[in-house]
C-alpha cells in the first residue's frame, strides 16, 4: 500500500519493508509526475534503507505492469549496504508508447507481515480532439497569452470574436472583469447575446479572505468563502460524455505541478433569481464543494461556465521546471485533455457548423 504525504514542498510514496531479506530492507519510492505523454521519461528516485546492524546486499527488480498486470519493464538494482545505512537510486523510466494506466512496484508480492509492496501508479496520454471539437472555433483576448497558444496548437482559435462559438477567459480577463472594466464586460454581453458559451478558467479570488460580492452577467454575484484545504482530486460528472472524452477515469487527481493540487481552497457562493447552475464536477467531502459549473439563464441566451480547476502552467508541453521542484507549475497532458473537453462540452447542437 502506498500513502501520499505532502511535507514541505516535497512528495512521498511510502512503500513497506521488503525483498528476501526478511524486514532487513527498507523500499521506498520518491516523488514524481503521475501524467506523461507517450515515449516520454519518468524521473524516480528510489530510497533502500538498511533497517538492520549488518551490512547487506540487495538485488531487486522494479517493474512497470499495464493495467491487467503484464509487464512491460523491468531493471534490477543491486546494491550493498552499510549497517542501518541508506542509498537512494535515481531512474530514468521509458513510458510507454501506449496510452494507459500504469504501475511501477517490485517484481515479487513477498508477505511482509500483510502489508503490500510499494507501488506508483501513473497515466500515459496522448491528448485529442473530439469530433464536436474539430467543427469549433474559440476566441480569447489578446491578453490571454497562453491560451491563444494553446488554441493555435490545438487549431480552434477563431480570428474574430464574432467568428467563435466559445470565449475564453483566463486570470487576466477575470481580474478586467472583477474590476468591472467596460470593455471585457461589454465582451462577455455581447458573447451571450450571440447565444457563446463564455467560460472563465482558474476562477479564483485574489484574496481568499475576501468575501466582496462580484456582480456575474445574469444579474448572478459570486462570492469567494476561504475553504479549509486546496484539494488534489476532482471528479467530473460522468454524465457529460464531451467532458469525459477519451479519458479512462472521470477522476482526476494529482496533476503534474503545484504539488498535485487542483483546486484552490476557496469555495463559491452565489446570490441570485433566474437562473439553472449545474455542477460538471464535485471535490471534497462533507460537504461537497463544485469546483466547476454551468449558469444557464431561465429567460436569455448564452451560458456561462466558471472553472476553479488549475489548468494556468499545466498547457504548455515547453513548460520544464528543474527537477526536485513539484510545487512549480508543470506541463499536464490531462489538463490539456481536459480543457479540451471542457470546451466541447460547452456548446449546444445549435451552434456547431
Amino acid at each position: 500500500m502506498f500513502s501520499l504525504f505532502i511535507i514541505g514542498r516535497s512528495t512521498i510514496v511510502t512503500g513497506s519493508p521488503l525483498s528476501g531479506d526478511g524486514n532487513k530492507c527498507l523500499i521506498t519510492f520518491g516523488d514524481s509526475y503521475h501524467n506523461y505523454l507517450p515515449e516520454s521519461t519518468m524521473r524516480m528516485g528510489v530510497v533502500f534503507k538498511n533497517n538492520s546492524s549488518d551490512s547487506l546486499k540487495v538485488s531487486q527488480e522494479l517493474i512497470v505492469t499495464d493495467s491487467l498486470g503484464v509487464k512491460i519493464w523491468k531493471t534490477v538494482i543491486n546494491l550493498g549496504l552499510i549497517p542501518k545505512g541508506s542509498m537512494t537510486v535515481p531512474l530514468l523510466i521509458p513510458v510507454p508508447k501506449i496510452t494507459g494506466t500504469f504501475k511501477l512496484t517490485l517484481s515479487k508480492n513477498i508477505k511482509n507481515n500483510g502489508e503490500e509492496v510499494p507501488s506508483f501508479e501513473f497515466n500515459v496520454i496522448q491528448p485529442k480532439k473530439s469530433t464536436r471539437l474539430s467543427k469549433l472555433l474559440v476566441f480569447a483576448p489578446d491578453e490571454e497569452v497562453d491560451l491563444n497558444n494553446f488554441l493555435k496548437t490545438w487549431e480552434v482559435k477563431a480570428p474574430e470574436v464574432s467568428w467563435g462559438q466559445v470565449l475564453l477567459f483566463g486570470k487576466t480577463s477575470w481580474k478586467r472583469f472583477a474590476a468591472g472594466e467596460p470593455e471585457i464586460i461589454q465582451m462577455v454581453d455581447r458573447a451571450l447575446k450571440r447565444e457563446m458559451s463564455v467560460i472563465f478558467l482558474d476562477f479564483r479570488s485574489g484574496d481568499e479572505n475576501k468575501l466582496t460580492n462580484i456582480l456575474l452577467p445574469y444579474n448572478v454575484s459570486v462570492r469567494f468563502i476561504k475553504a479549509k484545504e486546496p484539494e488534489q482530486r476532482f471528479v467530473l460528472k460522468s454524465d457529460y460524455k464531451e467532458l469525459t472524452y477519451d479519458l479512462t477515469t472521470n477522476i482526476m487527481k494529482f496533476w503534474n505541478g503545484y504539488l498535485g493540487i487542483v483546486v484552490p481552497a476557496t469555495d463559491l457562493r452565489f446570490e441570485g433569481k433566474g437562473v439553472n447552475i449545474n455542477a460538471y464536477a464535485t471535490t471534497g467531502e462533507n460537504p461537497y464543494r463544485y469546483p466547476l459549473v454551468e449558469l444557464i439563464p431561465k429567460t436569455g441566451k448564452g451560458k456561462l461556465y466558471l472553472s476553479q480547476i488549475i489548468t494556468e502552467g499545466r498547457l504548455d508541453e515547453s513548460v520544464k521546471p528543474p527537477r526536485n521542484k513539484p510545487g512549480l507549475p508543470a506541463y499536464d497532458p490531462m489538463a490539456v485533455q481536459f480543457l479540451l473537453n471542457l470546451i466541447s462540452a460547452t456548446v449546444g447542437d445549435n451552434l456547431l457548423k
